[in-house]
């Protein structure tokens, strides 16, 4: 069974991957078989390289320019993490947004990670200029 000690830290390595936007050591800190999904997004990912291939796509149409971690609320194996990030669209517009993320851990790993965020707020920003 995971801790809340075995969560923090995947936690901890998954966002620091966010905040250098590695999408390769992001999809590390997820089961071979974990399902990465945003909202809006038609299915969430079922295995390496749909993993590495949406987060890559997330973490290049929004550069993130600043992270600010908010709140964890962890009960085992499940947490939530409500952060706050700056981020560059691909046109150069900058916005800020909050992001809630519900995770599920299994083994020491993430076995579900569901992100949401305002998409109406990310549709704009990520608008031809």
């Amino acid at each position: 069974m995971d801790t809340r000690a075995s969560i923090e830290t995947i936690l901890d390595k998954a966002y620091d991957a966010r905040r250098r936007s590695d999408a390769e050591a992001a999809a590390d800190c997820f089961c071979d078989d974990g399902c990465f999904m945003a909202n809006g997004m038609p299915a969430g990912t079922k295995n390496r390289s749909e993993q590495v291939a949406a987060l890559k796509q997330t973490f290049e149409a929004f550069a993130l320019l600043d992270f600010h971690s908010l709140c964890r609320i962890i009960d085992p194996p499940r947490a939530v993490v409500h952060w706050r990030g700056k981020f560059r669209a691909q046109n150069g517009r900058e916005g800020d947004t909050d992001i809630i993320d519900l995770i599920v851990v299994r083994d020491g790993r993430i076995a579900s990670l569901t992100t949401f965020y305002d998409t109406a707020y990310a549709m704009n920003l990520a608008a031809p200029a």
